[in-house]
């Protein structure tokens, strides 16, 4: 599977020659999704790590691909929601000593639902997990992948809540259902 998205390249640290190695992938997309009920997630097996996870609605993007249209494509197929617009939060490198692929982090609204077309190697359980239980899923390490945290920080912020002292306080400061604006 990796053959041919390994790259190597000579690099000189402080006088020391070593060829360093990474990995050629695709950048990603990834939704956070919210309806009335709470945030859109996906829980599937990843043999990576041997066991179920919570994450976003994300993949990688096909060639040619924008990163908003992926968005909109990945929450489809994975969950049946359908969004109309989408804001972009944030692009970031998961893992620079690994990869120089990015993450494309999106927002969206009360998207509408529809069927989900998985491709042959998912099966997903869509979960709508409500606000007040988000920031259990990042202590406990429910949803620890890069992207969903990142993003349910995002979203966690938006709304009020912050981290202090090690919990997250809701302080109420933001209407529920209000878009972030976070670029």
């Amino acid at each position: 599977m990796l053959r041919n998205r390994i790259r190597r390249v000579p690099v000189t640290v402080r006088g020391t020659h070593y060829i360093h190695e990474y990995l050629v992938l695709p950048d990603v997309c990834a939704v956070v999704a919210e309806v009335p009920e709470g945030v859109i997630l996906v829980e599937q097996f990843r043999p990576a790590l041997g066991r179920r996870i919570l994450e976003l609605p994300a993949g990688r993007l096909r060639r040619g691909e924008e990163p908003a249209q992926g968005a909109r494509r990945e929450l489809q197929e994975e969950t049946g929601y359908q969004a109309e617009d989408l804001r972009l939060l944030s692009r970031f490198y998961p893992s620079v000593g690994l990869s120089r692929h990015k993450v494309h982090l999106y927002y969206t609204v009360n998207p509408s639902a529809g069927e989900t077309n998985w491709d042959a190697t998912e099966e997903i359980d869509v979960k709508i997990v409500p606000v007040n239980q988000v920031p259990n899923l990042l202590i406990e390490g429910r949803a620890a992948d890069a992207k969903t945290h990142l993003g349910l920080v995002y979203f966690l912020n938006a709304r009020g809540w912050i981290l202090q002292r090690g919990r997250w306080r809701a302080t109420d400061a933001v209407p529920p259902h209000s878009t972030p604006d976070h670029h």
